[in-house]
């Protein structure tokens, strides 16, 4: 994308981008299959049963959830389509220990058991997205869940296959772009939906078919939306425009995601190639808290992806069973553009079109590539063997640009095993990452940072199993915390009157060179019912990090500079299902759930923006034709602040959903409908950046219709 484009993208090209894809449609409904119920099962197809056996962990692991001792929550089929929102964060935040850290509804980032950011790596099919959502928290994450098949979350100890540093944990979303089997015949999926409180209309198509040893996959999403509405009582800061009280202004939004894929599938294997193309323009409303905004400069983000993957694997007799490689290629780039209000008003009245203030462009462009071997067991043990290289380029130009243009590369080799013993199962990995991240030839960082973990599962009877796991993650710096606003000819940051502010997040950030190495020492104990009556899951887990890396508050609001000390976490996750009815064509489930985390520094105060504590119950009824849900969450006050952090007031939160599928000879049709914040309330995420200035959406529904051929 030139870099002058900004809002001024072609109308035309849009306009026919929309005609196309808002006459095709795909998924978002069925039955939310309760929040962290969800987290345990993935419920896949139409069927109504929801058993925790039936769920295969993908990927590397490739075994049933039962059968080990690694936390790991998916999400699939009816309850992702329910679920699936324009953000990953907000689609994923009903798993247990994932929220969504927010800034408006067009950027909502994973946060998990309390961590964001680096801390938590974004996969798709197994290799990184690379945009540019971990270098602040108002950059949107470079993925579609709309397109998504699954979802995993992955914490603790299975971390370590996809890289160091990812204490939180990993959010992988698998798709079909590159098919790994041909279809026996053509199946077609589309999707309209309309939502009430921001007008937004999306449409989704995906169509997945093949000619003999050859499979295509096709999908594209279409959706354009205005302002959100909001509470009419809902207090909003002075600067804001008294003239769109009851909407938020400036968090209107747009995007297209297209891609298409194909393989050729052979007796021992496939081979496959895909090409996606993003692009989305959202606005970020008004400022963070703590930071003045009287002139009511609008931020907006103007944001295009283009994404090519290769993908072969390969199956074998004898001690290589399997092998996969996977190479991802991704040009990533944004504009943050800066409108003043007297422009926003002259293109309103047509007088003037409006006019682009300078701003800063983002890049990211690079490669990652992860190659794997499953082997078959020796002396018992089975498991994973992988190598991964990654090489990019990361920088921030124009006249706000904090960052210069920097190269990371990385070369990681990994192992998983696991061995079973009457009613235990052990599971030991690690790995060994060597990266280097290069501002200028005298200013950069190379580390070799390790991680290893080990866990044991012990089954106490046919249904439940206990078990209990220990790691060390080691997570070196990232270019955003050892370069922003460092000067590459001296390797030093410049004086207080020279540093660049981030215009998106109204505060001036400063790296450090000299940060250390983070080191967590991590141990979980955990209990999983996966069968019967009653099922559910408690996990209890301690994270002790030496040289946590945070962003600090100095004397200025708006200047944070990061700093490291250590840290400790503790936190539940909890989840309960009961059964109440299981026949064969229709059950009715209760659910209760919650979690809470926190969070402290050496010098005790708490870690800033720590996700507040939640616990909810669901009702679920899931019959051959309808599905219908209620679910009530109740998020409490937030009072452990961190230095220069105002507490934030719970609430609750009460949403519904309701589905009728129509079988006919011209496919299966749903009609569903789905209520949000039923009870209008205002509501405010203590992990949002934004939260004094943005609330979430008031009362509003989605109302859609989904058919598969």
């Amino acid at each position: 994308m030139n870099h002058n484009q900004g809002l001024s993208r072609s109308v035309l090209g849009k306009q026919l981008r929309k005609n196309l894809l808002s006459k095709s449609i795909r998924t978002a409904t069925a039955v939310l299959v309760s929040g962290l119920s969800a987290a345990a099962i993935a419920t896949e197809g139409h069927g109504v049963h929801k058993d925790i056996e039936e769920v295969i962990v993908s990927g590397a692991l490739d075994k049933s959830r039962q059968d080990t001792a690694l936390p790991v929550s998916i999400i699939s089929g009816d309850a992702l389509r329910a679920a699936t929102k324009n953000s990953l964060g907000e689609t994923l935040s009903s798993l247990p220990g994932v929220q969504s850290g927010t800034f408006g509804t067009n950027v909502g980032q994973p946060i998990i058991r309390g961590q964001s950011g680096n801390r938590v790596r974004v996969l798709q099919n197994n290799i990184a997205v690379l945009d540019a959502a971990a270098a602040s928290p108002d950059h949107a994450n470079g993925i579609s869940p709309f397109a998504a098949e699954k979802i995993e979350v992955l914490r603790g100890p299975a971390t370590l296959l996809y890289g160091n540093g990812a204490i939180g944990g990993v959010v992988n979303v698998l798709d079909n772009r590159i098919p790994k089997a041909v279809p026996e015949e053509t199946e077609i999926q589309f999707l309209q939906k309309h939502s009430t409180y921001n007008d937004q209309d999306t449409s989704s198509l995906a169509i997945d078919g093949g000619v003999e040893q050859f499979a295509f996959h096709v999908d594209g999403t279409y959706y354009e939306s205005n302002d959100y509405e909001i509470p009419e009582s809902t207090f909003l800061p002075p600067f804001q425009d008294e003239a769109r009280r009851g909407t938020l202004g400036n968090s209107d939004s747009d995007s297209t995601n297209l891609t298409a894929g194909g393989s050729y599938v052979f007796d021992t294997g496939y081979f496959g190639f895909s090409v996606s193309d993003l692009e989305q323009e959202y606005g970020l409303p008004a400022a963070p808290p703590g930071v003045s905004d009287e002139e009511g400069v609008d931020i907006r983000i103007d944001l295009e992806q283009t994404r090519y993957e290769f993908e072969l694997g390969l199956e074998f007799e004898g001690w290589v069973e399997s092998f996969t490689a996977h190479i991802g290629f991704t040009d990533y780039e944004h504009q943050e553009i800066e409108i003043e209000p007297e422009e926003e008003e002259e293109g309103e009245e047509g007088e003037e079109e409006e006019e682009e203030g300078p701003g800063t462009v983002f890049s990211n462009e690079g490669f990652d590539s992860r190659f794997t071997i499953n082997h078959a067991p020796v002396a018992g043990w089975d498991g994973i063997i992988g190598l991964q290289v990654q090489d990019r380029e990361f920088g921030a130009e124009g006249a706000e640009g904090f960052i210069g243009e920097t190269d990371i590369s990385s070369f990681s080799i990994f192992a998983l095993e696991t061995l079973e013993r009457g009613d235990y199962i052990y599971e030991v990995g690690a790995r060994v990452e060597s990266s280097d991240t290069e501002l200028s030839s005298s200013c950069d960082q190379s580390e070799t940072t390790f991680s290893a973990s080990g866990s044991v599962l012990r089954k106490l009877t046919e249904s439940t199993n206990i078990w209990f796991s220990t790691s060390l993650s080691e997570r070196a710096a990232t270019e955003i915390e050892l370069f922003s606003n460092v000067d590459g000819s001296t390797c030093t940051n410049p004086a207080e009157d020279e540093l660049v502010e981030h215009a998106a997040t109204r505060r001036i950030e400063v790296g450090n060179p000299d940060l250390d190495t983070e080191t967590s020492t991590n141990i979980e104990l955990g209990i999983l019912k996966h069968s019967g009556s009653w099922t559910g899951e408690f996990n209890l887990y301690y994270n002790d990090i030496s040289d946590y890396i945070f962003a600090d508050f100095t004397d200025d609001p708006e200047i944070v500079v990061y700093e490291q000390q250590d840290a400790e976490f503790i936190g539940v996750e909890a989840s309960l299902t009961h059964h109440i009815i299981d026949a064969e064509n229709h059950h009715l489930d209760i659910i209760l759930f919650g979690d809470y985390v926190e969070a402290e520094l050496d010098d005790n105060n708490d870690v800033p923006r720590l996700a507040p504590a939640r616990i909810g119950a669901e009702l679920s009824w899931v019959s051959t034709q309808w599905n219908a849900s209620l679910r009530l969450v109740d998020v409490a006050d937030q009072t452990r602040t961190g230095e220069n952090e105002t507490e934030t007031d719970g609430y609750t939160l009460l949403e519904t959903y309701v589905e009728y599928k129509i079988p006919t000879g011209a496919g299966n049709w749903a009609v569903f409908a789905k209520g949000n914040n039923l009870l209008d309330e205002d509501i405010r995420d203590h992990t949002s950046f934004t939260k004094d200035s943005a609330p979430a959406p008031g009362i509003g529904f989605d109302l859609g219709v989904r058919v598969n051929f």
